[in-house]
């Protein structure tokens, strides 16, 4: 493999795992939003395309005779689940959530 296909594959392999820890974060979260049912709703499609793109990923992943890193998807994962369950205590859960969500995105993009 050449050095760019490294930095490709590896870029790929981060990219699969942000988008499981950003899974990790947004179903906890929609599995308890009670007032906001338009919040829920826009998670709801969030989780979708998160889905997609893992799928996407998957197949790009093939393509470069390569597959995701099983270690990076459950260590980031791990970390999602542990970001949600902080939130999950504060009487301002759902300002928390926003915040880090808003940042998440943010991160994603330049990733």
């Amino acid at each position: 493999m050449s050095k760019t296909q490294e930095i490709y594959v590896a870029g790929l392999r981060n990219a699969h795992a942000m988008e499981n820890q950003a899974l990790a974060i947004m179903r906890p979260q929609v599995s308890r939003i009670e007032h906001y049912p338009e919040m829920a709703e826009r998670l709801d499609q969030h989780i979708a395309e998160t889905e997609g793109q893992l799928q996407r990923l998957d197949r790009l992943l093939d393509l470069a005779q390569s597959s995701n890193s099983g270690l990076k998807d459950t260590a980031l994962s791990l970390g999602g689940t542990m970001a949600a369950l902080g939130h999950s205590m504060a009487p301002d859960e759902i300002v928390k959530n926003s915040f880090a969500n808003f940042a998440f995105e943010h991160y994603e993009i330049a990733a």
